[in-house]
């Protein structure tokens, strides 16, 4: 790789890391070309991208940015995976990984502007989607509704029983 791709490299992975909220960092050994495709595919899912490079571009490319703080995770075969999206989808798709390849590991993370613990990304990635979190609140706004209409119900049928 010479001076000017190093430079692209660099200026494209600033880029990334300038627009995205989060990124996890990740090591990985021994990984086939049809695990790491389809890891890759389940980040793109989530709105998400995923990245390989040297640590010395990566190094660079976080100088001046939220992620400068993970600096010290880019050692061996390193591997980014950042999104400007939903922290929940990136988090489940990098977990789910991490379980099934197990010569993969979580090096470190900063999600929405905050370095996490390896316990406190695995509760954020066993979360529920943001849909199912919406359904939930949705039912519970209108279950006193729901509750209230029933049981108006019920005494306008005992007011017609006893009339």
């Amino acid at each position: 790789m010479d001076r000017d791709q190093k430079r692209n490299e660099v200026s494209q992975l600033k880029g990334t890391f300038t627009a995205a909220t989060s990124a996890v960092v990740l090591g990985f050994k021994g990984l086939t070309v049809d695990k790491d495709t389809t890891f890759r595919k389940h980040v793109r899912e989530g709105k998400g991208q995923y990245r390989v490079s040297k640590n010395t571009l990566l190094r660079l490319a976080v100088k001046e940015t939220v992620f400068e703080s993970l600096t010290p995770h880019f050692k061996g075969a390193t591997a980014v995976a950042t999104t400007e999206g939903d922290v929940v989808a990136l988090a489940k798709a990098v977990h789910t990984f991490l379980k099934d390849n197990p010569a993969a590991s979580f090096k470190g993370a900063i999600l929405d502007g905050k370095a996490v613990s390896v316990q406190e990304f695995q509760t954020i990635a066993e979360l529920p989607s943001r849909e199912v979190l919406i359904s939930k609140l949705l039912y519970l706004m209108q279950y006193p509704v729901s509750g209230l209409a029933v049981a108006l119900e019920q005494i306008r049928k005992q007011k017609e029983g006893a009339a």
